[in-house]
């Protein structure tokens, strides 16, 4: 439209750990230059939920830093960079 302004882009993120949990396992990233949200889901009561929840958020960022490809392909990758990394932790 013409002559409309374009607002920026704003968020907010919130997560509890629920009743059961003494700690909160889900980890949130959010990168509005890209605009791109992230919930990642600790799956809590699960071993080493918040080890793996770290992992997955730390290769999200990683691979979303770097500027190659679009955004949705860099967390596809991450995703399954993630999900390998976390598959080969809980072997060892």
């Amino acid at each position: 439209m013409p002559g409309a302004s374009i607002r920026p882009l704003r968020a907010a993120a919130a997560s509890d750990r629920g009743r059961i949990r003494a700690e909160n396992e889900d980890r949130v990233h959010v990168d509005l230059e890209r605009g791109v949200l992230l919930v990642v889901d600790g799956v809590g009561g699960q071993a080493a939920g918040e080890v793996a929840a770290e992992v997955a958020l730390s290769l999200l960022r990683a691979r979303l830093a770097r500027p190659t490809g679009r955004a949705v392909e860099r967390v596809r990758e991450a995703i399954a960079l993630a999900n390998n990394e976390i598959a080969h932790l809980s072997q060892r």
